[in-house]
């Protein structure tokens, strides 16, 4: 009797073992979120027809090719569309533009890259689009890189953003200005670059280059973001055997330019300067312990600095 209860209970057991449910998790796959976005292809760039490894390969295409995103999985595709609807892996991508120099003839793009070459950082070109606005989270994502981000606003001015420290800008930079041109009595010109909206670049160091031609001197002035009615002068940046002059600062805001022919050729201590500006090392007027506590600390994280008396 005793072995026959075993018998059955073995029996429901097994049943059980087979009608039960199997309570074993599935697999969740990718989510995906939609995008409307223009990006760039780095080189080799594979398109898919499926967002997999093992699907067909449709084309590959070249760098610095915008292609519209139109979504992304959580598993590292885009979603886009290039006139038929396919898949890249996120690494082919990038958002931040152009990545190389468009126009090795264009002597604004070839003397930012000379400069980043000289320093030994990445040289990385930024395509603007219509807006000129450099988005936060592509600027931010160079953060912590030996990085020089180069964006070239228009024929006459460009900026080198020298990526120093691990201060992200908290909002998108606004590249827009403008422009207003007077002439002095006695030749001098002034130049006003009124930019559309401030932006403080904390740690960071931008290094405006501005197309000023041959044999000029150039003082440049720019407003400090809380005292905007004070204008920080910048000593006098000199062109000779140039195309441009460079006022390095960490925020960008507007700025005053007087131009006027240098009377004499300069000195070696003053090309030494020049260069070093180039680089990005600031000079400022009486720049003493007094001088910065007057602004405000706005440059607290410049460590570049070159003591300079100027003369």
């Amino acid at each position: 009797m005793r072995k026959k209860i075993l018998l059955l209970a073995l029996c429901i057991l097994m049943l059980a073992g087979v009608i039960t449910p199997s309570f074993t998790a599935a697999a969740q796959g990718p989510t995906y979120t939609a995008m409307q976005d223009t990006y760039y292809t780095k080189d080799n760039c594979v398109v898919y027809a499926e967002p997999t490894y093992t699907s067909i390969v449709l084309t590959t295409i070249g760098a610095n090719v915008p292609v519209s995103v139109i979504g992304m999985y959580s598993n590292g595709w885009y979603r886009i569309n290039i006139g038929v609807i396919c898949y890249v892996k996120v690494d082919s991508l990038t958002t931040a533009g152009a990545i190389g120099i468009s126009n090795a003839a264009d002597a604004q793009v070839a003397d930012a890259k000379r400069t980043a070459d000289e320093l030994g950082y990445e040289f990385v070109y930024l395509t603007l689009n219509k807006e000129k606005i450099i988005k936060k989270d592509i600027f931010n994502s160079y953060i912590g890189r030996k990085v020089i981000l180069y964006a070239k606003i228009d024929d006459e001015l460009g900026v080198s953003f020298k990526m120093l420290y691990n201060d992200k800008v908290k909002k998108d930079i606004n590249l827009n200005y403008i422009k207003t041109v007077t002439t002095g009595g006695m030749g001098d010109r002034v130049v006003y670059f009124d930019f559309i909206e401030d932006t403080e670049l904390f740690g960071q160091i931008a290094i405006f280059q501005f197309r000023e031609g041959y044999d000029k001197a150039v003082d440049i002035e720019i407003n400090d973001l809380k005292d905007t009615y004070l204008p920080i002068y910048m000593n006098t940046y000199y062109t000779e055997f140039s195309e441009f002059a460079y006022a390095p600062v960490t925020q960008v805001s507007d700025m005053r330019i007087i131009e006027y022919e240098i009377p004499n050729s300069l000195t070696d201590k003053q090309r030494e300067k020049m260069a070093n500006l180039r680089k990005g090392i600031k000079y400022q007027s009486y720049d003493d312990k007094d001088y910065r506590n007057s602004i405000n600390g706005r440059l607290r994280k410049d460590t570049e600095y070159v003591d300079y008396e100027y003369k």
